[in-house]
């Protein structure tokens, strides 16, 4: 456990040192193109991931839920890796292959609140698994893919994936706190107001962001002092309820 000082302290190095970054990616035919999209992303200590294949990491209850907007750059460390081609939304939810994953700077600020709170697994998901790294392009496939018969297929918050959530987030009784941080833009209201049905019932955090009651704050601005401000506004709500 870390108080808030401390914990705006790490440094990337040292959250690389506590854990590991495990993707779960997949592409994905919808509206007659072909999407690159990762639907989990595990954060997890090292010692906790077995050798040689991390993906009973997928079956492990975390310690903490995090909602994102998407993936954006996300991928594996390795070169040449080549997600595999679901067979339509379906499939989605039988891919069970983790890859290392190359952390960015928003993983390591969900890191140190893991260290602050002496948590060792946090599971990351998204509103949408579209690995777009561009917002606005982003904002405009949901909008496009929404009108299409199944487009929604890309959001694991869709009645679609329904099954293939619960198995990811578990039951709401005793469910980790899930901290929310997708953002403001109006585009992706849809699919948050989707998200927090599912998450009725469960510990929730966030910063409320001004554009209205589903919008909540990055956690990781681009000024650093944005990013020290996320984690004390977390950890103080975090706090306030033991």
């Amino acid at each position: 456990m870390l108080d808030v000082a401390a914990t705006q302290a790490l440094r990337a190095a040292d959250c690389k040192q506590r854990f590991g970054v495990y993707g779960l990616f997949y592409d994905l035919p919808l509206g007659g193109a072909v999407w690159p999209c990762r639907s989990i992303l595990e954060l997890i200590a090292h010692d906790l991931v077995p050798a040689g294949d991390p993906s009973p990491v997928l079956d492990r209850r975390p310690d903490l839920l995090v909602v994102m907007m998407n993936p954006g750059s996300s991928r594996s460390v390795e070169p040449g890796f080549t997600p595999p081609q679901v067979a339509g939304v379906a499939g989605i939810a039988a891919v069970r292959r983790l890859v290392e994953t190359i952390p960015d700077t928003t993983q390591y600020q969900i890191m140190k609140v893991m260290a602050a709170r002496g948590w060792r697994h946090a599971r990351v998901l998204n509103l949408s698994d579209l690995r777009e790294t561009k917002s606005p392009n982003l904002f405009r496939h949901v909008q496009s893919l929404a009108g299409l018969p199944g487009g929604d297929g890309h959001s694991i918050w869709s009645a679609t994936r329904r099954d293939e959530l619960l198995r990811r987030i578990g039951p709401a009784e005793g469910s980790p706190p899930v901290i929310l941080g997708w953002g403001r833009h109006k585009a992706l209201f849809p699919l948050a107001e989707q998200c927090l049905a599912a998450l009725a019932g469960r510990p929730v955090f966030g910063v409320q962001a001004p554009e209205g009651p589903l919008a909540y704050a990055h956690p990781s601005p681009m000024m650093q002092a944005g990013k020290d401000a996320w984690l004390a506004a977390i950890l103080g709500q975090m706090g306030a309820v033991g």
